[in-house]
């Protein structure tokens, strides 16, 4: 039986031992840069093997994608009359967590469900980006695309991929911050998913579900603390599902993707994030909710082309 070891960092989200911290000790170059080399090596090797292990698991079925985009339509549950004028825009930037490999419709993807839950009184459009097996750069690479749609709101859910290739922590949250940075440009308000607990996937056996478990954990917060440092971005945590996806019911047939109960649960867990984007954008942004519809949107019913808003911070 072969067993592999990875070295593991002793910080919450750094590669270096703490102890090189300590004050009064010494530590040779060459050990520091020994140990720099086995971290980054380690990563590598681990994201090799589950490179190796994913393209082992082949014959197991490949599930087709789903297009999350979609009109969800007011609904009375804040309390206020609803409107006539123009829809609310969301896009969405990810990977298949937002495109629902499994599912048999695109309504139950978490995005979807979540925002049926809450409370608005004007039509939201989604429009999805997402593509299965995007990384944070695929991500970036469409940011241009999905700026020129002039969203009101902008959702990120991406960087498992990055996780599960070996893609350090603090790294996945650098190129992630690099993609809200460039939406907040002209985006009023971005909320940005999280990492989710690859341990608890099906498809990956020990000892490699447990460092995919502790680089997806130390992942998720990196990039919970790339968000906390930035002003109309909110955090959709995902991770209080995590003990739910110990069950492998939750796992569609490929072992990998969640069924519709794995999403539910996803959209149980983001939705207070959601809610708290949404109160962001209402609150900084009142005419997104109250201005009448112009000319063009009364003849065409879509919004039209309005100057970009910026929300104060």
């Amino acid at each position: 039986m072969a067993v592999f070891l990875f070295p593991q960092p002793s910080g919450p989200l750094s590669g270096t031992d703490s102890e090189h911290d300590r004050p009064g000790l010494t530590v040779p170059w060459w050990a520091t840069l020994f140990g720099a080399a086995a971290t980054a090596t380690s990563a590598v090797i681990a994201g090799g093997i589950a490179e190796l292990y994913w393209a082992g698991h082949r014959r197991l079925p490949e599930l087709p994608n789903l297009d999350a985009s979609g009109t969800i339509e007011p609904n009375s549950a804040s309390g206020s009359p609803r409107s006539a004028d123009g829809a609310l825009k969301v896009v969405a930037l990810g990977d298949s967590t937002l495109t629902g490999p499994g599912l048999v419709d695109p309504e139950q993807i978490w995005l979807q469900v979540a925002l049926r839950r809450i409370p608005h009184d004007r039509p939201v459009r989604l429009v999805s980006l997402a593509a299965g097996g995007a990384r944070v750069a695929d991500a970036a690479a469409r940011v241009d695309e999905a700026v020129s749609l002039e969203p009101d709101m902008a959702v990120v859910a991406v960087g498992s991929n990055d996780v599960i290739r070996g893609v350090p922590p603090q790294q996945l949250a650098a190129r992630l911050a690099v993609v809200v940075v460039r939406l907040l440009e002209t985006v009023p308000v971005v909320a940005v998913a999280n990492v989710g607990d690859l341990g608890n996937v099906a498809r990956f056996p020990p000892p490699l579900n447990e460092w995919l478990r502790r680089r997806s954990q130390w992942s998720s917060r990196a990039v919970e603390a790339m968000v906390a440092d930035r002003d109309r971005v909110a955090l959709l945590d995902v991770t209080p599902s995590n003990g739910a996806f110990r069950d492998r019911d939750m796992f569609a047939a490929d072992l990998f993707h969640p069924t519709s109960a794995g999403h539910l649960r996803w959209a149980e867990a983001a939705q207070p994030g959601l809610q708290a984007a949404f109160d962001r954008m209402t609150r900084t942004e009142p005419s997104l909710a109250t201005r009448p519809p112009t000319t063009a949107e009364s003849a065409t019913g879509a919004p039209s082309a309005t100057p970009r808003r910026t929300c104060p911070s």
